[in-house]
């Protein structure tokens, strides 16, 4: 009982620790948007938005799209709790599952909150990878609700890369962030699937190639 007790207080400790991290990085960093009409055409229209990118780039968005109610894909794996909790203080809302455990009520789950007029939110190589390899997950649900899934990548000036399987990337306080958005894909019918997956794929590479880029002009 006493371990438990530990292990919440511990736990409570590293999130908070996170989000004020987190939080002190979006903060005192600056912001260049680029394709930003994509979203706000969407937006203008009132139409949900299914945004995907990839799980080594995960850790900004969260500020970025903290309260803004965004749905969010996270694993029911170990580090997905830490990361549901960290989602919980951004005001976002953690849906819990992925494609080895829970992601078949999970995906209904998700296409029903954006069926309620919600932003949502995949990492289509998570929890576990291969890096930049794409589930099906976010295509389906892009399927059931005829909505547009809408690549989105950044980068920061200043980051440490970790040795991970996605090579993740932790940014760090006063920074630089270019913040970039694909070309939208919908998905109109079953048949579609694989044609659309690659297309996927393809705009969401770019939109890596771009953010990753954008900041070797300045030095």
């Amino acid at each position: 009982m006493k371990t438990g007790i530990i292990q919440r207080i511990v736990s409570g400790l590293l999130v908070n620790a996170a989000y004020i991290l987190l939080y002190c990085i979006g903060i005192t960093s600056s912001k260049k948007f680029i394709n930003i009409k994509i979203r706000e055409k969407f937006n203008k229209k009132k139409v949900p938005i299914i945004y995907a990118f990839w799980h080594n780039r995960l850790l900004y968005l969260a500020f970025l799209y903290r309260k803004k109610r965004v749905g969010v894909m996270v694993s029911q794996h170990q580090d997905g709790d830490y990361i549901a909790m960290v989602m919980k203080k951004c005001k976002l809302t953690a849906i819990r599952g992925s494609t080895t455990r829970g992601g078949l009520r999970a995906l209904i789950e998700i296409i029903n909150y954006a069926k309620s007029g919600f932003a949502t939110a995949f990492t289509p190589d998570g929890p576990r990878g291969p890096k930049y390899s794409l589930q099906e997950g976010v295509l389906l649900a892009a399927l059931k609700t005829g909505f547009p899934i809408v690549p989105i990548c950044w980068n920061a000036k200043r980051k440490i890369v970790f040795n991970s399987w996605d090579n993740f990337l932790l940014p760090l306080p006063f920074n630089k962030f270019a913040v970039v958005y694909g070309k939208p894909v919908f998905v109109r019918s079953k048949a579609m699937i694989m044609q659309k997956k690659k297309e996927l794929y393809k705009e969401m590479m770019k939109t890596v190639q771009i953010a990753d880029n954008y900041f070797l002009k300045e030095d």
